[in-house]
């Protein structure tokens, strides 16, 4: 039977000490690791593009970084107005990509080697 610690109440034993804190230890580590998820890369490349500019994107192009071409206009014989948004659906994996977006006055922008799997919002400007 442990005896009384000299602040009044029993005394913990020091093996009932050392489980308590490995307790503690085994809770601080799971839910760290329940927080890396979050901020880790993921396998998705998807996201949104949401035009804060003053005029309409009339045309959005991405590609992966290790492809010279930029492909198919994504929008189409769409615009994107000022303050919308459109979903970029990417292949699972291709996470290294460039972006380029040609405003309604035929400037353009773009945007080298962005990792689409540390990010779900792109925002041009």
């Amino acid at each position: 039977m442990p005896e009384g610690s000299p602040y009044g109440g029993p005394a913990i034993h020091h093996k009932e000490t050392v489980t308590l804190t490995r307790m503690k230890l085994f809770a601080a580590v799971a839910m760290l690791g329940l927080a890396l998820p979050a901020t880790a890369q993921t396998n998705n490349p998807d996201f949104r593009l949401t035009n804060r500019g003053q005029q309409a994107i009339n045309e959005i192009y991405v590609s992966a970084s290790s492809v010279s071409s930029w492909g198919n206009d994504r929008l189409g014989r769409n615009v994107l107005a000022p303050g919308a948004g459109f979903n970029v659906v990417l292949p699972a994996g291709q996470c290294v990509n460039d972006i380029r977006i040609i405003w309604a006055d035929g400037t353009n922008v773009e945007r080298r080697q962005v990792n689409t799997c540390n990010l779900t919002d792109v925002n041009f400007p």
